[in-house]
């Protein structure tokens, strides 16, 4: 799983201005492809480069996923992503991501957003917010990683890592 992460969590050094930028923790709940009880948590500078309504999603300046911005409602996809030099062998993944976002806590009904995403999947935003507070939080959404080839034989092809992204918006410096 971290392996996983590595490939799309390489963060070079700088940002771009003309972004957004998010402050986020990403944290696993949820794994259907190995029967690993380790956790994961992460910390990243989310990018937002717009188009309209279009988003190119980036980890530093490296583009990880593509969506469409309605309002605060952000849905994102990436291209297949592929780690050809596992030691089980080779595997390929999609990830799919949807979040309320804003940059300010008082747009957008955050706290609520957090409240509906820990009820609909049955999740503590205590254990889940990486200490932000619900009304103070400017991203909550949840990421899905589905494997989609798969040459490890302890992977299956359709099982997912999911992962709650918890953050606060980055004002410019």
């Amino acid at each position: 799983m971290l392996a996983l992460l590595a490939l799309v969590a390489c963060e070079p050094d700088g940002l771009d201005p003309d972004d957004s930028h998010w402050d986020v923790t990403v944290t696993a709940f949820e794994n259907t492809c190995t029967d690993s009880e380790q956790g994961y948590q992460e910390n990243f500078t989310y990018s937002l480069d717009y188009e309209g309504s279009l988003v190119k999603l980036k980890i530093g300046q490296d583009a990880f996923s593509t969506g469409t911005l309605s309002g605060c409602q952000l849905e994102y996809e990436s291209q297949v992503i592929g780690e050809p030099d596992r030691p089980g062998g080779a595997i390929q993944w999609v990830l799919s991501g949807e979040a309320v976002i804003s940059t300010d806590a008082s747009v957008c009904q955050m706290e609520e957003n957090v409240g509906e995403y820990m009820t609909e999947y049955d999740l503590d935003w205590d254990t889940y917010g990486a200490g932000n507070a619900a009304d103070a939080v400017t991203w909550v959404g949840v990421e899905h990683f589905e494997i989609v080839a798969s040459e490890d034989e302890s992977i299956d092809i359709g099982c997912t890592y999911s992962m709650v992204v918890a953050g606060t918006f980055r004002p410019a410096e």
